[in-house]
């Protein structure tokens, strides 16, 4: 085999796995060991995880790349924080995490945790790298993160349909074992979400659902739409029994002034057809969430 072809062949599998190829791929793409060997010698290749390499002037090796080249080194699936990472949830670990069935582990590779099973349905490619599932992804992680974390990140997948309660609910009832603690913090984090949450826009609307059951109200409607000022509008939360509404300000900026003047003129619309309106910020909700529902559910009680 000529050495542009194995070239070519070679780069069909780094084009697929963000540069990384491994030995084998190498060798079946035409490359002798010795080869191979030579090539890291000088530096033209580097490894970047055990039997895992990739052109060395390619740049300053990023997370995505360590990730990719850790599932290839131990055929298995990046698990807990890398796959959070992945799934956009939170930042990437300093070192990956992959998870492997515990027959294939070989301490001699890269860091890896391992399982005595890991079924087809826990287990997805995101942007070519394998990873385990969003709901599996949290399984494994809700016991090994600080309460108040992970509560966030359950919401926000929630939110951003990345996971759906029920099939949440069912794999960590199948996945349930004493030594998963996980499964339990995710069943009885469950039976307290609200159940308007998967309607929720983002995080902040999460947390107003989960101010509102503390202080035992009635469940409001998110996204509310209504029809004022002969258009149709949407409320962030309501209660139209009492019509009492809840706007959320500075989690999205407004891009243009006639935004911001439409808000302002839906706000009218909304006052003059008898509906309460109450403005939120980011900062009320982090700093005092009770108190600042505290006037919302006067208002809710006494209309």
């Amino acid at each position: 085999m000529s050495p542009e072809h194995r070239d070519v062949q070679l780069s069909v599998f780094a084009h697929r796995q963000h540069g990384a190829f491994t030995l084998s791929q190498a060798v079946s793409s035409g490359y002798s060991r010795a080869t191979v060997r030579r090539r890291l010698e000088t530096r033209v290749w580097q490894e970047l995880a055990p039997r895992v390499y990739r052109v060395a002037l390619a740049g300053e090796v990023d997370w995505i790349e360590r990730t990719m080249a850790a599932t290839l080194s131990v055929g298995g699936a990046a698990c807990r924080r890398s796959a959070l990472a992945l799934y956009g949830l939170l930042g990437p670990p300093a070192e990956p995490e992959v998870l492997v069935v515990r027959q294939a582990r070989t301490t001699a590779r890269a860091p890896q945790r391992s399982t005595n099973c890991l079924p087809p349905v826990d287990i997805t490619v995101v942007d070519g790298i394998p990873a385990t599932t969003p709901v599996r992804t949290l399984i494994d992680v809700a016991g090994r993160l600080a309460p108040v974390v992970f509560e966030d990140l359950l919401d926000s997948a929630i939110v951003q349909r990345l996971v759906n309660v029920r099939r949440l609910e069912a794999r960590a009832r199948a996945l349930w074992a004493p030594r998963r603690n996980g499964c339990a913090v995710v069943l009885s984090l469950l039976e307290t979400r609200h159940p308007e949450l998967a309607r929720a826009a983002n995080l902040w609307e999460a947390k107003v659902l989960r101010v509102v059951r503390d202080l035992g109200l009635p469940e409001p409607r998110v996204n509310y739409r209504v029809q004022v000022g002969g258009k149709r509008r949407y409320i962030d939360l309501a209660w139209p029994d009492t019509k009492v509404a809840v706007e959320f300000d500075g989690f999205v900026p407004h891009s243009t002034r006639r935004v911001f003047d439409d808000d302002r003129v839906r706000q009218n619309h909304l006052v003059a057809d008898r509906w309460t309106v109450f403005r939120v910020t980011k900062t009320m909700l982090d700093t005092d969430p009770l108190g600042t529902f505290r006037p919302i559910a006067c208002a809710i009680v006494e209309r």
